[in-house]
């Protein structure tokens, strides 16, 4: 008997021909023992509306294909359901993939996908927001703010960069006022983490394990434009924790409460969302399917 399953695909995530790459997947997995209806986004919260109405009817496993917004749309529907999630590439850096060791090319994926165990994972809460990666405010959120979805759909990560340039140049670094577990902190760029990559598959928070049930908060505290660049560099050789102008720190609550015109992104995507703002775990986990336990405290490999 084959496993009822699902797959979700974004038609305009990323470089790929989704429609055409969702044909040749949806035959990939039920070659490897699932029964799959295709499932296409049409607009921007499809994915939830999707997956929970798959999670509702009874489906096994919600495949997803597309980027790190599509994923984490999904998510949201399936949250405190018994379904699972099964991630397949279909964005631009497509980090909630690479840090579960799934491959990068969507047939290898979903092949991989098919003998995948299946884990749990924390998920983050951005006010009432879902996140499975990170919530950052600071120079990034600026950048998703000002990316152009066409540019990104066409030219991909040097559309990122390009709007990162831009943004740097642009950027004022205003101070952001946090409290976490009641102690105040101050900021120029905080990122509070729920899996230890970004930006691809750099370690910006080595220490946090997706099902360690704590968020880390990672806090810039440099001034402008030389303090950010010098940020990114350490960042990108895996000595960023090492600054002076540092913090890494573990915490349940995180409370964002100024500027009141901050920039916001949860997992690549930008949000407007009112301060003061409470971000923290979900009280419950979501199941996923994952071949690499690399960054799971309870599936050590």
């Amino acid at each position: 008997m084959p496993r009822s399953g699902v797959l979700i695909f974004n038609p305009q995530a990323g470089r790929w021909k989704a429609a055409e790459q969702a044909k040749t997947l949806a035959f990939i997995l039920e070659q490897g023992g699932f029964s799959i209806e295709p499932k296409p986004t049409r607009a921007p919260g499809d994915a939830t509306t999707l997956a929970r109405q798959a999670a509702a009817a009874g489906v096994e496993v919600v495949f997803v294909l597309g980027g790190d917004g599509t994923l984490r749309e999904a998510a949201a529907g399936l949250l405190g359901s018994a379904a699972i999630l099964a991630p397949l590439p279909g964005g631009t850096t497509n980090v909630v993939v690479g840090a579960l060791g799934i491959p990068t090319k969507p047939p290898a994926a979903a092949k991989a996908l098919c003998r995948a165990p299946t884990r749990e994972l924390d998920v983050g809460l951005c006010g009432t927001e879902p996140f499975l990666m990170l919530a950052s405010v600071g120079l990034d959120a600026y950048v998703m703010r000002l990316l152009n979805p066409t540019l990104k759909r066409r030219y991909g990560k040097g559309a990122v960069l390009w709007s990162g340039f831009h943004a740097w140049r642009r950027y004022d670094y205003p101070q952001i006022e946090i409290v976490a577990d009641g102690e105040p902190k101050q900021a120029t760029y905080a990122a509070i983490c729920n899996l230890p990559v970004y930006a691809g598959q750099l370690k910006l928070a080595p220490r946090v394990r997706a099902d360690d049930g704590r968020l880390h908060l990672v806090l810039s505290r440099g001034a402008g434009r030389a303090a950010a660049l010098g940020f990114a560099r350490d960042l990108a050789l895996g000595r960023h924790a090492r600054r002076q102008d540092v913090e890494i720190l573990a915490a349940e609550k995180i409370e964002l409460r100024a500027p009141a015109d901050l920039n916001l992104q949860i997992d690549g995507d930008a949000f407007d969302l009112s301060l003061p703002l409470t971000i923290r775990l979900a009280e419950s986990r979501i199941k996923i399917l994952a071949p690499s336990g690399r960054f799971f405290k309870n599936h050590p490999e």
